[in-house]
């Protein structure tokens, strides 16, 4: 059973979501940035973003879901209640973006788009949406992969990916948040001090907490940890405009 998803008024809850934690970041920030540099990735982000959404509008890339999802191997989920299909089917998606996050720092080729992630250096809600064209193409193929082969229900799929944008753009966020809720927070979830550390510029404080929304993979695979970095963003490597964004993962460096 497929149950009816309205994306229109789910990305409207999205915005209005995201333009909350801006304002909370703005007001309650967990670390002090310099106004301009806040501008100028804000500025960056959302010109990223729109530009993304152009291209996928363009060439209706969206519309691979819907084709693949006919040739899904197994049903099962269809057998399911309702909320077994959406807890199940939230868990799987999360562990398989868990290891293709994993798998972006270490090969090469898609850490030379990843990057383009990382090389933020003020971490804000807006960080979650800045991500090269490259890397989200590639990512619309691994998780067609993922339809086909688990046959994860459609809605719950479309659900999921609405989560992840709110995680995401809540564990970015520079909101400060009392240590004892974080403490209590982050045995279920990623927090933004969990995340803080994956964004660090030393490579080995950032190559952990892959997670998107549960903590509980990084802790089983024991990738979690708990360091507070000094510096954000990639060593050696200068603030990026949405040009520079672009053209960053083609560069040597």
């Amino acid at each position: 059973m497929e149950v009816a998803i309205d994306k229109l008024a789910l990305s409207a809850v999205g915005a209005a979501l995201l333009l909350l934690l801006v304002v909370l970041e703005i007001q309650f920030p967990q670390r002090h940035y310099d106004r301009s540099l806040k501008g100028r990735a804000y500025l960056a982000n959302l010109l990223l973003f729109a530009f993304n959404n152009s291209i996928f509008l363009a060439f209706n890339i969206s519309a691979v879901y819907t084709l693949v999802y006919g040739y899904r191997l197994l049903t099962f989920f269809d057998a399911l209640p309702l909320w077994g299909q959406a807890l199940l089917g939230i868990l799987l998606l999360d562990f398989c973006i868990w290891i293709w996050h994993w798998t972006n720092h270490k090969v090469n080729l898609l850490w030379r788009f990843h990057k383009v992630h990382h090389s933020e250096q003020y971490l804000n809600a807006t960080s979650a949406l800045r991500f090269h064209i490259g890397e989200l193409l590639l990512s619309v193929a691994v998780k067609s992969v993922v339809l086909v082969v688990f046959g994860v229900s459609f809605w719950i799929f479309i659900l999921y990916e609405m989560l992840v944008t709110f995680f995401a753009a809540f564990h970015h966020a520079n909101i400060h948040i009392p240590p004892r809720i974080q403490r209590a927070l982050e045995k279920v979830i990623i927090t933004p001090d969990m995340h803080r550390t994956h964004h660090s510029s030393l490579r080995d404080e950032h190559d952990s907490n892959y997670g998107v929304i549960f903590s509980w993979w990084d802790r089983m695979l024991h990738t979690f940890d708990r360091r507070q970095p000094k510096h954000i963003g990639l060593a050696h490597t200068p603030e990026k405009n949405f040009w520079s964004m672009l053209t960053f993962p083609f560069q040597n460096k």
